[in-house]
């Protein structure tokens, strides 16, 4: 695989036909990902440090504030870092590695076992280089969607601020931000065992097609209704009669900017849509405007938008 088009795919100036072969290329073989890997995290040193490439890579590229590029660029987008855990001893005793997804865009993992896991706007995932002879054991902050490769001998944890997510081989997603007291998950295959930490007596066990979301500190289980709304996969936001005041909050925190609503007549509406996450808010609101009466003012330095 040729760096400047690897280079390119990180900056998001690949078309959805080169994205395609270069996430193929990446996972045929552990030596392509591993290069994937190693060029990902060149490309991010560059950008957090705001420093000028090597003309052999980037061709006289300007120097790239890794902000602004991650509010704007339309393809995926990772941030790579590697941590050690450490034993009572203070020695390392594991490697692990963490991927976040910027705000506004996505990312896709392959792990060592061939799960794979989608990540949303601002989440995290962190994982060792490889899993042991134990359980698989990754930690999540965000929301994400997982295809669990079963192994029987081996559970699946994944862990989130409150709670442990255990599971076979299955489909699932999660919605836990550390910041949000919101909890979600949603069960397409398979079955998932979730455990609230330091309440055994509330576990929850789920079936395909059956989701669990957090009231009063207790997980009530109910039906999926939408399937829709697991097309964040695809750089989709879908809403199916949503609170205009819940859509206002997914948005803030996949466009990471404050929202604020002056305009109290808007609670009542529930909107029904799709929207890109490439597309930006402002497209979004504009859309909303065709059918809701409402003006917003967007104010840049202090990262907040208000609806009146």
């Amino acid at each position: 695989m040729e760096k400047e088009l690897l280079h390119k795919y990180f900056s998001g100036e690949t078309t959805p036909v080169e994205e395609k072969e270069i996430i193929d290329w990446a996972e045929s073989s552990p030596e392509n990902y591993q290069m994937y890997l190693k060029e990902r995290k060149f490309w991010d040193a560059v950008t957090v440090n705001n420093i000028e490439m090597p003309a052999d890579a980037a061709k006289n590229r300007k120097k790239i504030n890794i902000w602004k590029y991650a509010a704007v660029a339309a393809s995926i987008a990772l941030l790579f870092s590697l941590f050690h855990s450490l034993n009572d001893s203070g020695k390392p005793e594991e490697k692990w590695q963490s991927v976040w997804a910027p705000p506004g865009q996505r990312a896709r993992i392959v792990l060592d076992d061939s799960t794979v896991v989608w990540l949303n706007s601002q989440s995290t995932l962190a994982y060792p280089s490889s899993f042991g002879s134990g359980v698989r054991t990754v930690k999540l902050n965000g929301e994400g969607y997982f295809e669990v490769k079963k192994d029987e001998k081996k559970a699946f944890i994944v862990q989130t601020s409150q709670y442990d997510i255990s599971v076979l081989g299955t489909s699932f997603n999660v919605f836990s931000y550390e910041n949000k007291a919101a909890f979600e998950i949603s069960l397409l295959k398979g079955s998932v065992r979730v455990s609230h930490k330091g309440r055994e007596l509330s576990d929850v066990t789920l079936f395909p097609n059956e989701k669990a979301i957090e009231e009063d500190g207790r997980l009530v289980k109910g039906v999926i209704d939408n399937f829709n709304h697991f097309r964040w996969r695809e750089g989709l936001i879908c809403f199916d009669e949503e609170p205009f005041g819940d859509m206002m909050e997914k948005f803030s925190l996949y466009f990471d900017i404050h929202i604020k609503i002056e305009n109290p007549t808007l609670m009542e509406y529930r909107p029904t849509g799709k929207f890109r996450h490439s597309d930006g808010i402002d497209h979004a609101l504009k859309v909303l405007q065709r059918d809701l009466r409402f003006t917003y003012n967007r104010d840049h330095e202090r990262n907040e938008i208000v609806i009146k």
